[in-house]
């Protein structure tokens, strides 16, 4: 029975880009694209070619399936419901380190171009995966000392609803912090914009500007279901343990993460994208929010 939350997350992915940019085009008083048009664009790409630069090798050729394939397994090893998820109990780490094989794939394919613009989005994008590496792991950290438990299934929900009682400031101020991660992560408004095509803005899309066909499609739906993850590990931190029954559970983290989808939604319509310049900042914010909500925790614990 655990394939099936899998299952669903896999197949709902692409909906939370689709809830996301209905929820801005609602802010904005236009119609939108609606809720399915990246189903159809993936669908559309999948019949396409792939061409191949001249100056790309053989990871060019792998790279969108391994960073793909790296994103699966960290699906399946997700608890979404009580318990461990396919596989046995895992390392939180090890979840998002998954997450960041992908993207090491995606920059060593921009880089395997010779393009010395996707060579730009590339640093641009390690860049940012470096600030916020720090403000995870303070998250990370603060879970652990909430629950007792560096596993995934015991971070996520191992904790008693009188907790919220506590260390309600701890617990907003981790979710907060994380929940700008999810923003950085996700390439979104205000780090970054996916619609974008200035040369001198862009940063992911700048890295798959060689990418076509199914290549190109692995990409987008690789990307929606990163996004679909970080929203469900977010939903189930701050969910605490009710002790319902897993398909409540599982309902619940994906009706948050449809809730993720609105909320992001709502930050990218009253937000304009940020000045380089200032992410570092913002991240670095980020940061030290992560570390007081840790710190008000071990002091009143």
């Amino acid at each position: 029975m655990k394939s099936v939350p899998i299952l669903a997350a896999a197949l709902l992915a692409p909906l939370f880009v689709g809830i996301v940019n209905q929820t801005k085009a609602f802010f904005a008083g236009r119609r939108g694209p609606g809720l399915f048009r990246l189903y159809f664009e993936i669908a559309k790409l999948l019949g396409k070619s792939c061409p191949r630069s001249a100056t790309s090798t053989w990871i060019f050729d792998f790279a969108p399936a391994v960073s793909l394939a790296a994103t699966l397994v960290a699906t399946a090893m997700f608890p979404w419901g009580p318990g461990p998820g396919a596989f046995a109990p895992a390392c939180a780490a090890l979840f998002f380190y998954l997450m960041a094989t992908g993207r090491f794939f995606t920059v060593l394919g921009a880089l395997d171009t010779g393009s010395a613009f996707e060579g730009m989005g590339a640093s641009r994008e390690v860049q940012f995966s470096a600030l916020v590496e720090p403000a995870l792991f303070v998250v990370l950290g603060f879970l652990a000392l909430l629950t007792g438990s560096t596993t995934l299934d015991g971070m996520l929900g191992g904790y008693n609803p009188s907790d919220w009682t506590h260390h309600s400031v701890s617990l907003v101020l981790a979710g907060v912090a994380f929940f700008t991660i999810l923003i950085c992560e996700s390439c979104r408004v205000p780090f970054d914009d996916p619609e974008t095509h200035l040369e001198l803005t862009m940063i992911h899309e700048a890295m798959v500007l060689d990418n076509a066909g199914p290549d190109l499609a692995f990409i987008l739906y690789g990307s929606a279901l990163r996004t679909t993850l970080l929203a469900a590990f977010l939903v189930s931190m701050l969910l605490p343990d009710l002790h319902c029954c897993g398909w409540t559970r599982t309902g619940a983290v994906f009706g948050g993460v449809a809730a993720v989808a609105v909320v992001v939604g709502i930050v990218e319509s009253v937000m304009a994208r940020m000045r380089f310049t200032k992410t570092p900042q913002v991240l670095m914010a980020t940061l030290m929010t992560s570390i007081l909500g840790t710190l008000l925790f071990a002091l009143f614990r």
